[in-house]
């Protein structure tokens, strides 16, 4: 091994290999997209908790009866969120919320794995962060869920951030 790290196994020779992100160029897009994805779990997870409520006729916090009128006026109104629905139900093959699952577990794997092969993870990347954005564009009107919506963010962003392997 050279004393100064390099090509044989070592640290990298220069600091601009370092700072160089493995999965390529859009990889800080990438890590974006995954973090929205785990935002729109989050927050869709925090909704189907209180289902049974809103079934039952039970009172929920007003942020969630807020999300759940904006969802069935975007379903009803024909807008952008319908389109994206469709697009979502199409590429999971009707199982949505396995597929957005299964999109963040991904990318997670992806992002803490140090020793697999680049080509591939970069293309399990960019699959899971396409599926993500399509899902988090179909969640949008999730975003009228209020506070949670700002943790499930936060949350997200760093998790996404500091998963990442350097």
């Amino acid at each position: 091994m050279a004393a100064d790290g390099g090509a044989d196994g070592g640290a990298p020779a220069s600091t601009d290999e370092a700072r160089k992100p493995r999965l390529g160029p859009w990889d800080t897009g990438a890590k974006v997209l995954h973090a929205l994805g785990l935002a729109t779990l989050l927050v869709s997870e925090y909704l189907r908790f209180y289902m049974d409520d809103v079934r039952a006729g039970r009172p929920v916090p007003d942020t969630v009866e807020s999300a759940l009128e904006s969802a069935v006026a975007a379903a009803r109104d024909g807008s952008f969120h319908r389109t994206f629905w469709d697009i979502q139900e199409d590429v999971s093959f009707g199982q949505e919320r396995a597929a957005l699952w299964a999109a963040v577990f991904f990318a997670v794997v992806v992002r803490r794995n140090n020793h697999g092969p680049t080509d591939l993870q970069t293309a399990i990347s960019v699959v899971t962060a396409a599926y993500c954005a399509i899902a988090a564009l179909a969640g949008s009107y999730l975003l009228s869920a209020g506070p949670p919506v700002q943790f499930a963010l936060l949350f997200s962003f760093g998790a996404m951030f500091t998963v990442t392997r350097e």
